[in-house]
């Protein structure tokens, strides 16, 4: 008799997930028609996340914490190396992410928001007005966006900006 791999269990595991996946998602439900008496499909319902438009002047730097810096005289961290996570993340150049927010995606600082004081090619430090980064761990993701202290994208067009929902 052949052994099944462990990588057969993970697709048919996977595939099962799938399709109960969308199964759940379209979820169509009996109604009792007046004149007949009889069952009928109502339709699919629809369901998902928001239609939400983003803003395309947000630029956006995603990363995964490399190292954690050294403590600072009060001894919190504010600083950690990055290394960059994703297809349309970019090589950084000293401040590039000055200003800008950075949300933690994971970990004991997740959904924490922190505002940038500046970075190197490797290295970013937050400003030390909202607490330390103290909890954050190596390969806890991040993203860093351009966005400004009052919510709107640092490279609309001047008049054109719109502020940007908390927690997008």
């Amino acid at each position: 008799m052949k052994q099944i791999s462990s990588g057969m269990c993970a697709s048919a595991g996977l595939a099962l997930l799938l399709a109960w996946s969308l199964a759940g998602a379209q979820i169509v439900f009996p109604v009792d028609t007046p004149d007949t008496g009889t069952l009928k499909r109502s339709g699919f319902i629809k369901v998902g996340h928001d239609n939400i438009v983003v803003d395309p002047t947000i630029r956006r730097y995603t990363g995964m914490v490399a190292a954690l810096g050294t403590p600072a005289g009060d001894g919190k961290l504010y600083s950690f190396t990055t290394a960059r996570v994703g297809p349309h993340s970019f090589d950084l150049s000293p401040d590039d992410l000055r200003g800008w927010r950075m949300t933690v995606l994971s970990g004991k600082q997740f959904g924490h928001v922190f505002r940038v004081s500046g970075n190197t090619e490797s290295v970013v430090t937050v400003k030390n007005d909202k607490g330390g980064l103290d909890g954050l761990q190596v390969h806890d993701v991040f993203v860093i966006e351009s966005i400004d202290e009052n919510g709107m994208s640092m490279f609309a067009p001047p008049g054109t900006a719109q502020p940007v929902p908390p927690g997008l």
